[in-house]
């Protein structure tokens, strides 16, 4: 018997990628397949289930000079909320985030939406990258302007 996680991977390596998975859990029921596609590490969960559950992600890193957490958070609940459909969730350290896509359906049906869906996790992680760095770039251009007035230059 085929199990999903093997169909999914034959699917994907068949685009051309590479595959690597990992299983998770005694029952063996819970894997983690990884691909590479556009420069980014596409992780899918697959639980074997009744239907499976899938979940595409993949994660970002902030950069030093953006990690303002409370900001941040707020930041990816609003994308979230603008792309609708994806999630997001903040590292604790706040260095990077994950956004995701969860599925409970079919194989079929997942596969008919797979890339569409790998597309809508990589354009809604760049957004909300995108709209992290320009806050943190208005908020370092902002105390620079305030520290120059203090300095009275």
């Amino acid at each position: 018997m085929t199990v999903v996680r093997e169909e999914l991977a034959r699917f994907i390596q068949s685009e051309g990628h590479r595959v690597e998975f990992g299983l998770f859990g005694e029952d063996e029921s819970t894997a983690e397949l990884l691909f590479r596609t556009r420069g980014y590490v596409v992780s899918i969960a697959v639980h074997e289930g009744e239907p499976p559950r899938f979940a595409i992600a993949t994660a970002y890193e902030i950069p030093p000079w953006a990690r303002e957490r409370a900001q941040n958070k707020t930041t990816l609940r609003d994308v979230a909320v603008d792309v609708g459909g994806v999630g997001f969730t903040l590292a604790p350290n706040g260095k990077n985030f994950v956004v995701a896509i969860e599925r409970e359906e079919p194989l079929e049906a997942f596969l008919r939406g797979f890339w569409p869906n790998v597309a809508r996790v990589r354009e809604a992680g760049i957004a909300a990258l995108e709209r992290i760095l320009d806050r943190g770039e208005s908020r370092a251009a902002a105390n620079k302007f305030i520290k120059s007035l203090q300095q009275g230059e």
